[in-house]
């Protein structure tokens, strides 16, 4: 059995949650914009489809908390928080950045 815990946690290595949760906040994005789902042709389409992609946000920032705190993982929880604080600029600031090098 310890042999089957540790290859879990070594599974949930910080870093493969901090790739993850940013995996995560580029699909909602994606989702916010419409590439993802239906794309929203009227303004509160649009509202809906942010809304919807703010609430799986919140969901994954609060699951992923509660799932590390009931794994006793200190290191998991703070780079998931990280990671979802920090993601949702890389995801907006870094095509930004990218198209202005471009040029």
């Amino acid at each position: 059995m310890s042999l089957l815990m540790s290859r879990a946690r070594a599974r949930l290595a910080p870093g493969t949650v901090a790739v993850c949760d940013l995996l995560v906040c580029g699909v909602l994005f994606l989702v916010g914009l419409g590439v993802i789902g239906t794309a929203p042709t009227t303004g509160a389409e649009e509202s809906a489809a942010w809304e919807s992609a703010g609430w799986l946000y919140v969901g994954w920032l609060l699951g992923g908390l509660v799932l590390f705190a009931a794994l006793w993982r200190v290191p998991g929880a703070l780079a998931h928080v990280a990671a979802m604080l920090v993601s949702p600029c890389v995801v907006v600031f870094l095509p930004l950045g990218v198209s202005a090098l471009l040029r």
